[in-house]
């Protein structure tokens, strides 16, 4: 067994490798594309690629017969050995590999702090099929997206109007516009932030730190597709935005609504909105709703996503 530095002579069979396996890994094949630091084939005596790692403080990961692999001892043994000197805070991939990482990091002695589950999410063929027969809804963009590193002026879509079955009248007379948010929009989009990490990102072993916030907040809007619903006075109701852009898939994630405008479609609108732009760009969108979220996940099916795996994230 070995484990081979991905340089840049072993990027391209690395895609390669991954591009089969895509919607499970987007966000390594991103990191791959980057640059890949810290990035590994893990290649049997054979010669054949069993998977790709990355073993930075967030271990990224693509082992697509974990399952089986569990049961081979000269795997087991070799990616234990070589697992035993690393700081990993975070386990993120496909649920049957990430319990095989935290299998082998149980036995070195390190246990996880706290687990989510996630159901993986990908379009239906209706679904697809349905956006690349529908007309652009949002005219005003006025160029194809390209959904990796673009950096653009936020672009107005068609004003839409709140619930009008709302309680709150203040609510209820807001006109909203959905918008694409730049580097200019961190401060107002920086509470929503907080919000979101709060609620559902931050496990209960960790602490927020808004500084952290902000440089994560900041990074998204330079290098992802950032999109928010927003009323007149430029204050954001509702926020997503792509997590990682890949090869053929790109994955959604930064999902949340404020309070006051929860269940009136505002999320809906914004995963549908990317949607449509992840498969004008020539990709296909996948997600993950957290298991136990039924209201999310029944969201999403409602927009022609349907579980098709799972995906764990163990933190340490």
């Amino acid at each position: 067994m070995r484990f081979i530095p991905v340089d840049e002579k072993k990027k391209a069979e690395t895609l390669a490798f991954l591009a089969k396996h895509e919607r499970f890994c987007v966000s390594l094949v991103e990191h791959i594309r980057l640059g890949g630091s810290e990035s590994f084939t893990v290649e049997s005596d054979a010669r054949e690629t069993l998977g790709i790692i990355s073993v930075k403080s967030r271990m990224l990961l693509c082992i697509p017969n974990a399952r089986s692999l569990q049961n081979d001892g000269d795997f087991y043994t070799s990616l234990k050995a070589f697992l035993s000197d690393k700081k990993i805070s975070c386990v993120n991939g496909e649920a049957d590999a990430s319990h095989l990482i935290m299998n082998i990091l149980a036995e070195i002695g390190r246990m996880p702090l706290h687990v989510n589950e996630y159901a993986l999410m990908t379009f239906s063929e209706a679904a697809l099929k349905k956006i690349q027969a529908k007309d652009k809804r949002h005219a005003a963009v006025p160029e194809e997206p390209q959904m990796c590193g673009m950096r653009t002026e936020c672009a107005a879509a068609d004003p839409i109007s709140e619930n009008t079955a709302a309680t709150d009248e203040k609510a209820c007379c807001e006109k909203f516009k959905i918008v694409r948010c730049g580097i200019r929009d961190a401060d107002a989009l920086m509470p929503l932030q907080l919000a979101y990490e709060a609620e559902e990102v931050l496990p209960p072993c960790r602490t927020q730190n808004p500084a952290v916030t902000r440089k994560n907040l900041e990074r998204i809007l330079k290098t992802e597709y950032v999109v928010a619903l927003q009323n007149s006075r430029g204050e954001p109701a509702a926020k997503a935005n792509t997590n990682a852009v890949g090869i053929r898939w790109a994955q959604i994630g930064g999902v949340y609504t404020a309070p006051d405008f929860r269940r009136k479609g505002c999320a809906s609108l914004l995963v549908e909105t990317l949607a449509e732009k992840i498969v004008a760009s020539k990709r296909l969108p996948v997600l993950y709703a957290r298991n136990g979220n039924e209201g999310a996940q029944k969201a999403y099916a409602a927009l022609g996503f349907r579980k098709t795996g799972g995906f764990t994230i163990a933190y340490y």
